[in-house]
């Protein structure tokens, strides 16, 4: 049996479907228009976040007072600027991601680094509980990082992220029941979380990327719940950035 689409799917196709639209027809043009105009510099992360930013709140009004909205609830606009934002960023993937020379310097490095610790690094170094320590959880936890790569839009390697969290966070609720103690807590979660991480080794280079750009480039729609989750991602990349970066 098919999976049933993604409601992050659905999402986007809702807004292809509205930008199908003739009457989205002003939108359609601004949206080609700063594509084109974005790709034609070189890139600057500072300023091409700036850019964005600037760029998404301006639609976001544009879709509000849009008549194809009217109506629409603030969860609807959401979604629209969820699709708006996925249809862009998978556009401008290769202008943003790593997209200059040091980036792929580092990239590198970085690769190198994560190499060289896969030869020795093992639970008990990052004091992993030895009933945490089940390598079949964790390797459906690194299988869910590693789909990272297989996306361009923000918001779903994002959702890779918290997949993975989500498999670790049950590795926890299972080892609690089963030894009658609560096994939680960042102090038990983030070692895991980094040994996973480390272990999906070609993940982490595009999580760092993910880091840094989601930070310049500010994911629309749900920006409390992404706080959030983009804090478990700072969290890795503060402990792992100054190992891997030296």
């Amino acid at each position: 049996m098919d999976n049933p689409p993604s409601s992050s799917s659905i999402t986007f196709y809702d807004f292809l479907d509205k930008m199908r639209n003739p009457a989205s027809l002003d939108l359609v043009r601004s949206i080609k228009s700063f594509i084109v105009s974005f790709s034609f510099y070189a890139a600057n992360p500072d300023n091409d976040g700036e850019k964005v930013q600037d760029y998404f709140s301006k639609m976001e009004d544009a879709i509000v007072d849009h008549p194809l909205w009217a109506s629409a609830t603030n969860e609807e606009i959401d979604c629209a600027m969820e699709g708006l934002e996925k249809y862009v960023m998978t556009k401008l993937f290769s202008r943003t991601f790593a997209a200059s020379p040091e980036d792929v310097k580092i990239d590198r490095k970085i690769s190198e680094k994560i190499c060289l610790l896969q030869t020795f690094l093992q639970p008990v170094h990052l004091d992993i509980p030895a009933v945490l320590r089940n390598e079949a959880s964790w390797l459906l936890a690194e299988k869910e990082l590693q789909k990272i790569n297989a996306f361009k839009a923000p918001r779903e390697k994002l959702h890779c992220i918290m997949s993975c969290c989500r498999v670790i966070n049950n590795l926890l609720i299972n080892a609690s029941m089963s030894e009658n103690q609560l096994l939680g807590g960042a102090d038990v979660f983030l070692p895991v979380l980094i040994y996973v991480t480390i272990k999906a080794s070609s993940s982490w280079p595009i999580l760092l990327n993910y880091t840094q750009t989601s930070n310049s480039f500010n994911c629309t729609g749900g920006r409390q719940n992404l706080s959030l989750k983009q804090l478990i991602i700072l969290q890795i990349s503060s402990q792992l950035s100054p190992l891997l970066l030296t």
